[in-house]
């Protein structure tokens, strides 16, 4: 009888931990982003920080991919000749997601379960950026850490974007920095873009190809510093990804934070 009640005490809280809304952080091995300016071709890939800028003398974009394997860039490019399939780096597999979005069962693994997925970076000196004053574009064209204004990458004759500054995805939109988000809004040094969307399309469809993006000022600004992922901060680039689902027949709330990084194995 005695053993009953402490069954039924542990079953109890198990009920209660799994209906319970939580939020759960990941800091992982962090890896890809960099930024490239009009009037520079260095190699930006290792600096703690990214530069956004847009005045008459020059411009500087930030450009991010989202995780994709394991393996090293460098031999994964080498091994895509002249790139006229899609490398396996720039292939998002649905496994990646999962770290995202569930830790409870795969079958909150469903489009309609993302309620929110928030892009976040952040300046170094706690200065504001302008909602509505920033751009986020989809790539269409691999590029490796040596990316410039001129090239995407330097394996061919294809790594020259078509336009300076990089080839954009113009079927995709994003709203504006700090604008339209689906969850929370924008703190003092905060630029955050809406990006639910565009992850229930990866979660919809296996081995999405995924270039990266990049982020473009629409408008005059000074130039501002934010948190690379070389910074290994907790302010640096991330997503957060809120999603509802189902654990043990209970309904709960759980946001997870994920890096743009390497996915954990």
């Amino acid at each position: 009888m005695e053993n009953l009640k402490i069954f039924r005490l542990v079953f109890l809280l198990l009920i209660l931990a799994c209906g319970k809304e939580k939020t759960i952080k990941e800091t992982i091995k962090l890896r890809t982003d960099t930024f490239i300016s009009s009037i520079s071709s260095s190699n930006n890939s290792e600096l703690a920080y990214l530069s956004l800028a847009k005045d008459s003398t020059k411009e500087e974009r930030i450009i991010v991919r989202l995780p994709t394997n394991n393996d090293e860039d460098e031999n994964l490019f080498n091994n895509c000749f002249d790139l006229d399939n899609v490398c396996s780096i720039f292939v998002m597999p649905v496994a990646i997601l999962v770290d995202i979005l569930t830790s409870c069962s795969n079958a909150i693994l469903q489009p309609a379960n993302l309620t929110s997925a928030i892009l976040i970076f952040n300046t170094n000196d706690g200065s504001s950026v302008a909602a509505g004053s920033l751009n986020i574009n989809l790539l269409t064209k691999p590029w490796f850490h040596s990316v410039s204004w001129s090239k995407a990458h330097p394996f061919s004759s294809k790594g020259k974007w078509d336009s300076a500054g990089g080839d954009f995805d113009t079927s995709t939109s994003f709203n504006a920095n700090c604008v339209g988000l689906s969850s929370g809004s924008c703190a003092a040094g905060e630029i955050k873009f809406e990006m639910t969307n565009y992850f229930k399309t990866l979660i919809s469809v296996p081995n999405s190809t995924h270039y990266g993006m990049a982020i473009i000022a629409n408008t005059t600004i000074s130039e501002v510093n934010i948190y690379s992922v070389q910074a290994n901060s907790s302010l640096s680039p991330r997503i957060e990804a809120t999603y509802t689902g189902s654990c043990s027949s209970l309904e709960f709330s759980e946001k997870r934070v994920y890096y743009l990084a390497e996915n954990l194995d």
